[in-house]
């Protein structure tokens, strides 16, 4: 089990630590409805130092993504990032991830902490000449996030951020410590992720207690799960994985066609034309209930129409949402199914937009 590198900091801050993805990490510092709170109408602090970090570099570097990735990096300019997917042979999704370009042939690459070894190992297997340093363990991570999250970072920079566009970065230091600044996020709403790039516990729990210190609340990752929820961003290895191609996943539009070195391509045009069977969708309970991983969507009927992946209580809209995929023909904005809470029969709707939208920088 790993440790997050200012673990320590988290249980003097009196934080319940738990375990995710093979990492420890906090949950929670003082209750979930209070941290979200903080999150939708002010700002929070994360520390999302469990996800992977890899750094792509040198002449092999540009072709290796793009045929890796199912977006053409060849057209993503210098301090820009993009959310993509990598897919195997089948199309299914070895994981989604984010990928910026630092300058030129260099990139970095924010993937999920579960697929850590699987996604080193793709990348190895393809070769290409590129240079792959997993900077995972000698960098923190830490995102600060919520409509006052501008006027936080910007105060803490030194430097105004809050003109940078969504999915825009730039590199920057903290005296001798590379920090690769992207205005991103997890949430579904403004935020910033702050990538210090340098060895040091110490160095990477006085930034996050500088952000404490200005009145950022600290979050765990029992209020991030919800926060995604409520945007309807789905979770790997629990709203989708390998045996789930991007349009099951309902991520076609991570997909870009003419890219046409990626692996897995000919097999994702080969189940478009297939269609899918099931969809994932989001459901908004109209009953009182929290729908949980694994209960059964079901018809009005009796008829099981699939199960549940995500689910929990939206404290912005004060009932249960939850992610799940459902047959084709009940993928319809608005279609009303029952979850099966337990032996209990609860009306739902299904949603195929976002729970909730929030303002954010245009792109």
């Amino acid at each position: 089990m790993k440790s997050t590198p200012i673990l320590s900091l988290h249980q003097e801050l009196g934080a319940e630590i738990g375990s995710f993805a093979g990492w420890r990490s906090p949950l929670w510092f003082s209750t979930v409805r209070a941290e979200h709170n903080a999150v939708r109408t002010a700002a929070g602090i994360f520390d999302i130092s469990h996800m992977t970090r890899i750094m792509v570099r040198g002449p092999g570097a540009t072709s290796l993504l793009k045929k890796t990735l199912t977006y053409n990096v060849d057209v993503l300019k210098e301090g820009r990032m993009k959310y993509c997917l990598m897919l195997n042979r089948d199309a299914g999704i070895i994981d989604d991830l984010t990928v910026y370009r630092v300058a030129g042939d260099i990139y970095l690459i924010v993937s999920n902490a579960a697929t850590r070894e699987r996604v080193l190992q793709w990348l190895e297997e393809q070769g290409g000449g590129a240079g792959l340093d997993d900077v995972t363990e000698s960098s923190a991570l830490l995102a600060i996030q919520g409509p006052s999250s501008p006027s936080y970072v910007s105060r803490w920079l030194g430097d105004d951020v809050g003109d940078m566009k969504w999915f825009s970065g730039r590199v920057s230091r903290l005296d001798d410590c590379p920090i690769i600044i992207t205005r991103s996020g997890y949430t579904g709403g403004d935020g910033y992720e702050l990538c210090l790039l340098c060895g040091g516990g110490e160095r990477f729990a006085k930034v996050f207690t500088d952000f404490l210190s200005m009145g950022v609340k600290p979050c765990g990752l029992a209020c991030r799960d919800i926060l995604r929820l409520e945007a309807g961003f789905p979770l790997y290895g629990q709203d989708m994985d390998e045996n789930v191609s991007p349009i099951e996943a309902r991520l076609t539009w991570a997909v870009r066609l003419e890219n046409e070195a990626f692996i897995g391509r000919e097999a994702f045009l080969s189940r478009m034309e297939r269609g899918p069977s099931k969809l994932l969708v989001g459901l908004e309970m109209d009953e009182p209930g929290i729908p949980r991983p694994g209960y059964r969507v079901l018809d009005y009927s009796g008829v099981e129409l699939g199960r549940i992946t995500s689910g929990g209580h939206s404290y912005y809209l004060e009932k249960g949402i939850a992610l799940g995929y459902v047959s084709t023909q009940y993928a319809v904005d608005g279609a009303m199914v029952q979850v099966d809470l337990r032996g209990k029969l609860r009306r739902a709707r299904v949603r195929l937009e976002p729970f909730i939208k929030l303002n954010i920088p245009k792109p």
